[in-house]
């Protein structure tokens, strides 16, 4: 807090209205200050003056952050400023195109040419020469070690089904975009996580953190732009992030880490999302395998009535019950009731759902590994109709065979 008033001094903005003292003062725009003080004093003391002048994360990379976010969310008001301040930090005109394409790949081409529009004014602005951004990008960005799996994945489980998809995934999106060099690694990395991130779409955004980590970027640094992106996409979009990074990259990870870890009960809780579950969910201590080891879970308790949808794992899911009664069941099969002390072992693509009974609550330690970087695949919600059917119990001596 204490670099505020010099932070202030130094990114103040001309607003129309506003005193020298003022601009001194404030790098608010003057409706805030007119009309939200508290506000205003967020802006200067914890937004500008500690969180923007936090060593953790560059300028530049605070620019790609910001900018990354407001182009995804559309928020294109707020684009000239920012995109000033960008090139200022040191991002050059032909980086601010390759984000800008990126984008269009990663948050819908609506958004990447509304930002573009902003993005003109302040080249023309500043006079930067069109013809400086037409040179060839080469495309020769050498792709992370596990790019190979991740590539294998798509032509197996994603091409049977959408084969255009598969082939402008692999090809387009992996083979063209991510090797231009325009942008290196470790920056498209971080604009796909920031940008994941601000749209919540959590399910892509593992696997990104993963390959951020592959390209270069640390776990702080990571922690660090997530904390940042809270000020521009909103506490709950952060929030989610770094629940997901805690699962996914663990300070630590490496030479001289420790053998044993323990996660204790109810570390970093956070809500089950809605678009994969129904009814009230909580998920808690989630934990991942260290090195080459592709398994993780999380302990997951369903309120009454709490169910996921129907999903896939592919390499299977073990569930432990360890509290209340729940429901599962495979596609094809009938519902059955899970109890305290049960192990449920799912195979490797099967279609299922499992959460807790209608009227008792239910708590499960999920485990399973990943695959190419992904872990489930989300599908359609479970009906009520099927959710209420009656259940069987599974038999005794530890086999789920019907």
């Amino acid at each position: 807090m204490k670099h505020g008033a010099t932070a202030a001094a130094a990114l103040a903005l001309a607003t129309p209205g506003v005193t020298e003292a003022q601009e001194r003062r404030s790098v608010a725009p003057e409706a805030m200050q007119k009309i939200a003080p508290v506000l205003t004093r967020y802006t200067d003391d914890v937004l500008f003056g500690d969180v923007w002048l936090r060593p953790g994360l560059s300028p530049r990379d605070r620019s790609i952050v910001t900018l990354s976010v407001l182009i995804a969310t559309g928020k294109t008001a707020q684009l000239g400023g920012h995109l000033n301040r960008g090139l200022t930090n040191g991002l050059k005109p032909t980086e601010v195109a390759g984000v800008v394409t990126h984008l269009a790949l990663y948050t819908g081409w609506p958004n990447a040419v509304s930002a573009l529009t902003e993005v003109d004014k302040v080249f023309t602005d500043r006079k930067i020469d069109p013809a400086t951004l037409k040179a060839v990008v080469p495309t020769t960005a050498p792709l992370p070690a596990s790019d190979g799996e991740r590539a294998a994945t798509v032509r197996r489980d994603v091409a049977p089904i959408a084969p255009k998809f598969a082939e402008l995934t692999n090809g387009l999106i992996f083979n063209d975009l991510w090797r231009r060099t325009d942008l290196n690694q470790r920056d498209r990395s971080l604009v796909t996580i920031a940008a994941l991130a601000a749209g919540g779409d959590d399910e892509q955004l593992g696997f990104h953190i993963k390959r951020a980590l592959e390209n270069g970027l640390t776990q702080p640094q990571i922690s660090e732009a997530f904390t940042h992106l809270a000020f521009y996409a909103g506490w709950p979009k952060a929030s989610a992030a770094i629940g997901i990074l805690a699962n996914t990259a663990q300070p630590g990870d490496g030479a001289g880490a420790p053998k044993v870890r323990v996660v204790p009960p109810g570390a970093n809780p956070t809500p089950g999302p809605a678009k994969n579950f129904m009814g009230s969910v909580s998920v808690t201590s989630p934990f991942k395998g260290t090195g080459a080891a592709r398994v993780g879970g999380a302990t997951v308790t369903f309120r009454p009535g709490g169910r996921t949808n129907w999903h896939r794992h592919p390499l299977g899911q073990l569930l432990v019950v360890t509290a209340g009664e729940g429901r599962v069941q495979a596609d094809g099969e009938g519902v059955r009731a899970i109890r305290p002390g049960d192990t449920v072992w799912i195979g490797p693509g099967v279609k299922h759902w499992h959460g807790a009974a209608p009227t008792k609550a239910m708590t499960h330690v999920a485990v399973s590994e990943t695959e190419g970087g992904n872990g489930v695949s989300w599908l359609e919600p479970v009906t009520d109709d099927v959710y209420r059917q009656s259940p069987s119990v599974l038999p005794a001596g530890g086999s789920t065979d019907p």
